[in-house]
């Protein structure tokens, strides 16, 4: 057969380079879908550290279950942190959404070795107080379900171990990058996109900025909406 530039191919090459441009679609296909399937395929089962997490925040009384758009004007940034003892990772999920309740940004990171539950949420803190000095929002209300966390945030405390100078770093940090916001304690149940977000952390890229909704939150972002 005669091709572009008189060049002859014979039927059996053509077929053989089809082939393998077929090969390589499938491939870059396949990588694209790669991030999304990983979050996808994420199991739901949690480690002993997580499950303790839960116990603890499980004490505080049964207010504010559902989520909350921030007052007009504001931010909402919601914070989490999971623990993987199968990795020996921490890994850790913000969201930012705007006073209708849309999707604004989200990211990912995970950290090793693995630490104690309170050091990884005020690790979690650390980092949303960060991306979003570096996004350069302000009124944005910081949201995590530790209530120790937040209470040593607020109060302060004679802590001299490493959460206390993370948190101690995060109230300097918060002072002098921040005027009109604030960090306040949510519920689990008010904070599920964040917790989402820092289940599938520690399974794909060491950090990663999400400029459109993941599909691991779609459902909680759009139910969230209502």
């Amino acid at each position: 057969m005669r091709l572009w530039q008189n060049t002859v191919e014979t039927c059996a090459q053509i077929l053989d380079r089809a082939f393998h441009l077929i090969e390589d679609w499938k491939h870059a296909n396949n990588n694209n879908k790669h991030m999304q399937q990983t979050i996808a395929t994420v199991t739901a089962s949690t480690t002993t550290n997580d499950e303790l997490a839960t116990n603890n925040n499980n004490r505080v009384d049964r207010v504010g279950t559902v989520w909350k758009k921030p007052t007009i004007g504001r931010y909402k940034c919601n914070i989490d942190a999971s623990f993987s003892t199968q990795q020996n990772r921490v890994g850790l999920g913000m969201c930012i959404r705007d006073d209708e309740g849309r999707f604004v940004l989200a990211k990912t990171m995970w950290i090793s070795p693995i630490c104690s539950v309170d050091l990884g949420k005020a690790l979690g803190l650390f980092h949303a107080i960060n991306w979003v000095h570096d996004l350069q929002l302000q009124r944005v209300d910081f949201a995590l379900d530790s209530k120790t966390v937040v209470d040593y945030f607020h109060k302060g405390g004679p802590n001299i171990t490493e959460f206390g100078d993370v948190l101690n770093e995060c109230i300097r940090r918060f002072k002098s990058y921040f005027e009109n916001s604030r960090v306040e304690f949510n519920r689990r149940q008010a904070n599920e996109v964040a917790h989402a977000l820092a289940r599938v952390a520690p399974s794909i890229a060491r950090s990663h900025v999400f400029i459109d909704v993941p599909t691991c939150i779609s459902h909680l972002i759009m139910n969230e909406m209502l």
